[in-house]
């Protein structure tokens, strides 16, 4: 007798217990990586299967559980959903890795290779309004058509001279059907292709009655990017490029793991060494992943891409269905594509042959996902061409300080551009003082200077970026009689003002309010909107003259293919200038933008967190990147009311060295990362003192074992109430980790016997500490 070890895949937070299944007489071949459909309580559920046991290994292990019943009384397995197991070896050791690493179960982890996260559909049926049975259903449904393939007897009346000599649509027909079978790409024909060499359906029916063919289903692939592609470039290398090209060759041929960090100044030609790599990936006959941050820069790589290497190219993105993903994974596993082009989620994708994985922008904290299992793309990508002998390429302007971290202690190879190809300089810098606005009487958020140098630039026929990273219209709105301020009673946030919708609306929750005459705590009417967002910096900027202005925030993205369709506006000259969030400061290479606008330089600054300048030094550097890739100078306009910061110094004159060097001297005095790491653990209720209770019990532990175990350089801070305090009716409490040997504190935590709570989370290396 066979048994398994199932991980069940239910949205339950720490269900870290896994099962035991008796195996199906009629599935002996059934393996780790198979998903299943078992009994789970009164309910049918999807699970994984995480190991196979033999008969003595299963009862070993429901021992070690404390099982209260026996071998006779385990369940079976119900169904072997899909044809093949989903997971193969690679993926299974990934998923494993990452539920250790991030603390998370294996279900989870394992839920992440699966489009939509589930591959099953529950049905109830219903007799006389009662619900009667439950029935299951495939989620992923390939999309077929129609065909018709030769069979043997229509191969042999074909050879054999035998189709009567009147019929000559019969014989041209199985003629037709006999090269496809001969093609290596298909072996059946659809009615379109047919009707295409002019083989009416009525003759292929005609075949089918005869036995001399006969109907199939073949399955279409949805197209994840239907876009026509652009036009291939073929651009004259720097002695730079060709240098880390000829490297990267190097690595690829010698097929051992490698990692390289390219590091090039913004616009010096980063993605002319992607695509030779991936070309140099592709000859010997390897696949390769290409990670983007933001599915607003999917447009321009995927373009450039498909223009080198055509429908080999697959792009998967947030905005697919999940139907759409399904093919796309389809494609990646049967080696249908070699190329795959996505977001963070695509580090999950199948490969049949994976040799190169490109990460654009490493240092982007969109990799980094926030809600549980709280991964970060780089590490799982890391961890696949580990366990792959793949090639790891990360490229930036301004690496993450752990990766340059890493460059430093030797453990990454870097790659230097230095200059911008065809003599392009860096764009000149002008930093403006927004205190002396105020007291010129300028109350906009557009400064004097940057108003004159946008009718300037569309004046000339160029166009201009401008970044402002607020969603809304005004920020916060407020009783100017008892101060009161408008905020969500879900979230202990401020509600912000949406003027197209004329709305009150939490960023954090989503609810919706109406905009409010009076104040619902004095009743005045002097209600004052604050603060500047970009649909109000939308109307200022389109009132002046000459000015078209394009916004891509949240709000304006919602649609699918939203993102491209700006970018393509913007690019066609639709308008001439482009506002938005962060979304418009990252890998946009337009040559008419000789003009980019930094509105609230200092928003990201202040925040009390350790990367807060990391944050703020790369935002304002890459934005500034934006302006004069093409043949023109390009100008930038930075509006600060700290114009004497140093990050804003450094990040105007783009010195990266200088700023790494001196955060990193800063965070080795204060044994921050990299030079530590922290556990961030999360508690929630909707009885505040419950979630602070359980804070309060979590830390005594971890305080206690620091002491018995005499873990060296390691803090434990709070609990103390998250950055937002409530969100959803959630009361959150934060409790902070940092140490040099965090792996003895994640055993501690993972033995705890509460650790199952759904009301407990891990982020392992945070992002954000607040």
């Amino acid at each position: 007798m066979q048994y398994v070890l199932v991980a069940i895949n239910l949205p339950v937070r720490n269900l870290f217990k896994q099962f035991v299944y008796r195996v199906p007489a009629a599935r002996p071949d059934l393996t780790a990586g198979w998903r299943v459909l078992v009994p789970f309580g009164r309910s049918e559920v999807e699970g994984f299967v995480v190991r196979t046991y033999t008969e003595d290994e299963a009862r070993h292990r429901m021992e070690t559980d404390g099982a209260r019943m026996g071998l006779q009384d385990v369940r079976e397995v119900l169904a072997v959903l899909g044809g093949e197991p989903w997971f193969d070896a690679e993926m299974l050791a990934t998923a494993h890795w990452l539920a250790r690493y991030y603390m998370c179960t294996d279900a989870e982890a394992m839920r992440l290779f699966i489009p939509g996260k589930s591959s099953l559909r529950r049905r109830t049926v219903y007799q006389d309004g009662k619900a009667v049975a439950q029935t299951w259903e495939e989620r992923l449904k390939p999309r077929t058509v129609l065909s018709y393939r030769l069979t043997e007897a229509g191969r042999q009346t074909l050879a054999g001279g035998q189709v009567p000599e009147r019929s000559t649509r019969q014989r041209e027909a199985l003629a037709f059907l006999e090269k496809a079978a001969g093609a290596p790409a298909t072996a059946d024909v659809t009615v379109r292709e047919a009707a295409a060499a002019g083989i009416s359906a009525e003759v292929l029916r005609t075949l089918v009655r005869k036995g001399w063919a006969e109907k199939a289903a073949r399955r279409i692939l949805r197209n994840s990017y239907d876009r026509p592609e652009g036009r291939r470039e073929t651009l004259v290398l720097t002695a730079e490029q060709k240098d880390a090209v000829a490297r990267l060759k190097d690595a690829l041929h010698g097929g051992r793991y490698a990692e390289f960090l390219l590091r090039g100044i913004t616009g010096s030609g980063k993605t002319e060494v992607y695509l030779r790599a991936a070309d140099e990936a592709l000859r010997r006959g390897k696949q390769v992943l290409v990670l983007v941050p933001e599915i607003a820069l999917t447009t321009q790589i995927v373009q450039r891409f498909r223009a080198w290497f055509g429908d080999a190219v697959a792009v998967a993105h947030s905005k697919l269905s999940q139907n759409e993903r399904g093919d796309v994974w389809y494609k990646m596993r049967s080696g249908a594509a070699r190329i795959l082009i996505g977001v963070r989620s695509a580090v999950f994708a199948p490969f049949q042959d994976l040799g190169l994985v490109i990460i654009d922008e490493e240092q982007e904290g969109s990799y980094k996902q926030e809600e549980r299992p709280s991964y970060h793309a780089r590490e799982v990508a890391r961890c696949r061409c580990r366990n792959t002998e793949s090639v790891l390429l990360l490229g930036s302007a301004t690496p993450s300080l752990d990766t340059y971290y890493l460059v430093q202690t030797g453990e990454l190879t870097e790659l230097r551009l230095t200059e911008r190809p065809s003599g392009a300089v860096l764009p000149q810098v002008s930093i403006v003082d927004m205190r002396e606005e105020l007291a010129q009487k300028n109350f906009s958020v557009i400064s004097r200077k940057l108003r004159r140098e946008l009718i300037d630039t569309v004046h000339h026929g160029e166009q201009a970026i401008v970044l402002l990273n607020r969603r809304g219209f005004s920020t916060f709105v407020m009783c100017r009689d008892c101060g009161t301020a408008l905020v969500c009673p879900h979230c202990a946030v401020s509600l912000v003002y949406h003027a197209k919708e004329h709305v009150m609306r939490c960023h954090y929750c989503g609810s919706e309010y109406p905009v409010p005459t009076v104040c619902p705590s004095c009743g005045s009417r002097r209600i004052k909107f604050f603060g500047s967002g970009t649909q109000k910096a939308e109307m200022e900027i389109g009132s002046l003259p000459g000015i078209r202005v394009l916004r891509m925030d949240q709000d304006s993205t919602s649609a699918k293919m939203a993102h491209e369709d700006i970018i393509r506006r913007f690019r066609g000259g639709e308008a001439n200038v482009l506002l938005g969030t962060q979304m418009v400061a990252k890998g946009h290479d337009i040559k008419n933008v000789t003009l980019v606008g930094i509105l609230a330089a200092d928003s990201t600054l202040n925040l009390p967190d350790f990367r807060a300048a990391e944050a703020a030094f790369d935002l304002l550097t890459q934005t500034a990147g934006r302006a004069g890739r093409g043949g023109r100078p390009g100008r930038v306009v930075l509006q600060t009311y700290d114009p004497e910061n140093e990050i804003i110094r450094l990040a105007a004159r783009q010195d990266y060295d200088t700023f790494a060097n001196g955060e990193l001297q800063q965070r080795r005095d204060l044994k921050y990362p990299p030079y530590s790491r922290i556990l961030k653990l999360g508690f929630t209720d909707k009885d505040e003192r419950k979630a602070l209770q359980l804070g309060d019990e979590m830390a005594a532990f971890l305080r206690l074992h620091q002491v018995q175990e005499q873990w060296p350089e390691t803090c434990v801070t709070g609990p103390f109430p998250a950055g937002v305090a409530k969100v959803r009716d959630l009361y959150r409490f934060t409790l902070i980790v940092r140490s040099a040997v965090m792996e003895k504190v994640k055993e501690a935590v993972w033995n705890i016997p509460y650790k199952d709570r759904k009301n407990i989370s891990f982020d392992v290396d945070p992002l954000r500490t607040i």
